[in-house]
């Protein structure tokens, strides 16, 4: 198949971003089509947390693309901030994964040595510990594993990043709602924005959530659904020590500018992009079921967002079949900060050269719906 020229970008969040910026720095021409604005769903509201998997996690297929993204944000971070004059805050800083329970603190010390056993920074803090290392997680009740690794950056500003970075070298943003792929034959010539035609010989289907949509389009389902997502961010009345902590898929994460993000809510309630009471007193009684230091906390701002959820639980990052110019990446749920990076490359690398070296995309591949039906 011939290399294409021109690629259109269906969507403006972290995945299409980062596919707009791997393919500038090949030095192929894209544009990225976006209904409402860059990083104006997800990419923009996530709290931002990059950490690294497990060390024996290696027989689940996430596993290589956590692991991978994780590198890259370190050497994205290195470079990213300098190519696009947009500073996105990546840093490090410890986390801990506290425990409620006997039970908990039996699993959690187990994965305290075996991270140790692994050279991996984790290590077992009681209560106390976790006092003496946070300096506000003061209501852990059994202490928590601790790991120094984890990193975090703004989302919203790392994708604007990413965007500007690609549009140094030729990238073009184009506002619109893309609504259907035009096809010569078994091979796509370009998107319907409105009246328009955006021609391209190469397409990327990366709406998140709304991907499903182009399942009429490209005569392949792309089984994802929203999975929404709330998120309150805080000010304590004194400022904390960097440090986060999580509790089961719920997280506390402090921000360089003095916020604190609490969250978060997995609801399986549609397009409804509406914050909720509930979500918010669920979130703020979880974080200070932990800690003291939100009980008289200023309320600063409450975010729902919704995630691309895939019905295996797997992306989809590939090629359309029998549809030549063709490809899908979309559908990595709470992770796609985490995993943009390695789809990014490894898509790129699989229009440009024909295969993915950097990543084995078998497990992600867009025909595996036809294989299961």
């Amino acid at each position: 198949m011939p290399i294409p020229e021109h690629v259109v970008i269906c969507g403006g969040g972290v995945i299409g971003a980062t596919i707009a910026y791997e393919l500038a720095k090949r030095g192929v021409a894209a544009t990225i089509i976006e209904a409402d604005g860059v990083a104006s769903g997800a990419s923009g509201a996530a709290a931002g947390i990059v950490t690294p998997p497990l060390p024996w996690a290696t027989d689940d297929p996430l596993y290589s693309l956590r692991r991978l993204g994780f590198d890259m944000h370190a050497e994205l971070a290195q470079a990213l901030p300098a190519e696009a004059g947009v500073d996105y805050g990546y840093e490090t800083s410890p986390r801990v994964l506290l425990a409620d329970s006997a039970d908990e603190e039996r699993d959690g010390r187990a994965v305290a040595d075996r991270l140790a056993a692994a050279g991996v920074d984790g290590r077992w803090l009681d209560a106390a510990g976790v006092l003496a290392a946070s300096g506000w997680i003061d209501r852990a009740t059994r202490g928590g594993v601790v790991v120094d690794s984890p990193a975090q950056l703004d989302p919203y500003r790392y994708t604007l990043a990413l965007v500007t970075a690609a549009e140094r070298r030729g990238a073009v943003v184009r506002s619109g709602k893309v609504s259907g792929v035009v096809r010569d034959g078994d091979r796509v010539v370009g998107v319907r924005v409105g009246e328009r035609v955006i021609e391209g010989d190469a397409v990327v289907i990366a709406m998140g959530p709304w991907s499903a949509e182009a399942a009429a389009w490209i005569g392949v389902p792309v089984p994802v659904e929203p999975l929404k997502g709330q998120i309150v961010r805080v000010r304590p009345s004194r400022p904390l020590r960097p440090f986060s902590f999580g509790h089961g898929g719920d997280y506390v994460v402090t921000k360089p500018d003095g916020l604190v993000f609490l969250g978060t809510t997995e609801e399986h309630a549609g397009f409804d992009r509406e914050p909720t009471a509930a979500a918010r007193d669920q979130i703020v009684a979880f974080a200070r079921r932990f800690t003291s230091a939100f009980d008289d906390a200023e309320l600063v701002a409450q975010t729902a967002c919704l995630r691309p959820l895939s019905a295996d639980g797997l992306p989809f990052i590939g090629a359309v079949p029998d549809f030549a110019g063709c490809y899908v990446a979309t559908g990595h749920g709470r992770q796609g900060i985490l995993m943009a990076p390695p789809t990014g490359r490894a898509l790129v690398e699989l229009m440009l050269d024909g295969a993915s070296t950097c990543l084995d995309l078998v497990p992600f591949d867009p025909a595996r719906v036809l294989r299961a039906s």
